[in-house]
């Protein structure tokens, strides 16, 4: 015990881990969204890179976007395309962004993966088997990965429950032959525990909250006070009511990676721009997991419209911080958005210590 508390506390700047506790085989995979054009989507795939390159492994992505995903992927990103001539430039130059940071992957096509030990899976929706904006691939429930370790890291399955995934047969299959589990959410538990019947299931937080991104946020200003929204679509009521909450406090609203004709502004920019965008702005109003996720990391007042989304719920639950969790309606009530951190690391702590010895359980593993 007081040796994997040691390890702990070495671990905690996952950037200065010595080289020494590495195994001999280093080369690992990781598979997961790795070319989604979604902020939260490459910026958890990056810090779970960051976190295992700090054990000492060498790391690559496994190519899983064939065909079929690459044009899942291309609708998704251009399905508004109906809605004019702006929709489409804003899009493109969001791919163009998110192309240029690709380069930061080492990514590799399906094929011969005999050269690595293990493969870290997750984190993101891959076990989502309704999320119509790519197709489940095997290999996101263990399978095709020959002789590998296999280890999930945070994976969610969205929306999808339990009566989903039982459809899925083979990958319920996939997930016996997991090596080590962990989840990100408590629905993605019950899959884990009740369709695939495994009681060794880890519940860890996503990797975004491992890394420190200090170090790779990239400057962008945008040259005023602003509210930053991040959302894929706010409902009309919501819409407006944000509009009213800025104008009464003299800020912008800024839109972060989606464009929407209701913000003072849409940017489009790439992952590390979009932290320095989060990082700056005065507070942030969002409905998807991790642009809580990055609000809470920087620290800022925020509410979440995502109420009605159960990853987001039971993430704001579990540190502390629900009454961050608003309706429609509330926001036009709000004097000012305030969020209580007074007792957020009471929560957060023994979560990261779970998730930290659990990857450190990996990795021993690994190393026999």
């Amino acid at each position: 015990m007081f040796w994997v508390i040691a390890q702990l506390v070495q671990l905690t700047n996952f950037s200065k881990v010595d080289f020494v506790n590495s195994p001999l085989n280093s080369h690992c995979l990781i598979v997961t969204l790795c070319k989604s054009p979604n902020f939260g989507a490459y910026l958890q795939a990056f810090a779970l890179q960051e976190v295992l390159v700090g054990y000492g492994y060498q790391v690559s992505f496994l190519d899983i976007y064939d065909e079929a995903n690459n044009k899942k992927r291309l609708q998704f990103l251009f399905r508004g395309w109906r809605q004019g001539a702006a929709t489409v430039f804003f899009n493109l130059r969001k791919l163009l962004a998110f192309r240029s940071v690709n380069k930061r992957f080492e990514i590799i096509p399906r094929g011969d993966i005999s050269q690595f030990c293990a493969a870290f899976i997750g984190s993101d929706e891959i076990w989502s088997v309704t999320n119509g904006t790519f197709n489940s691939a095997p290999e996101f429930f263990g399978l095709n990965l020959g002789n590998l370790l296999k280890f999930a890291y945070a994976p969610s399955v969205g929306n999808s429950g339990v009566d989903d995934v039982k459809q899925h047969p083979e990958f319920m299959d996939g997930l016996h032959e997991f090596d080590m589990l962990s989840v990100r959410d408590y629905e993605s538990y019950l899959v884990a525990t009740k369709a695939a019947q495994r009681e060794d299931v880890t519940l860890v937080l996503d990797p975004t909250f491992l890394h420190d991104f200090s170090a790779n946020e990239e400057g962008f200003d945008v040259g005023c006070r602003y509210l930053l929204a991040y959302t894929y679509g706010f409902s009309d009521e919501v819409a407006r009511e944000v509009k009213t909450y800025a104008k009464k406090h003299n800020l912008k609203v800024i839109s972060a990676g989606f464009y929407h004709p209701w913000a003072d502004r849409s940017v489009s920019c790439n992952p590390f721009e979009f932290l320095s965008l989060v990082k700056k702005a005065e507070c942030v109003v969002t409905d998807t997991f991790h642009g809580s996720v990055f609000a809470i990391k920087y620290r800022k007042n925020f509410v979440s419209y995502g109420w009605h989304k159960k990853k987001v719920k039971y993430l704001l639950e579990s540190l502390g911080l629900e009454d961050s969790l608003v309706k429609p309606g509330i926001l036009a009530e709000c004097c000012m958005i305030e969020t209580d951190y007074s007792n957020f690391l009471d929560k957060l702590e023994p979560l990261l210590f779970d998730s930290r010895e659990y990857l450190l359980r990996c990795n021993n593993m690994v190393r026999g």
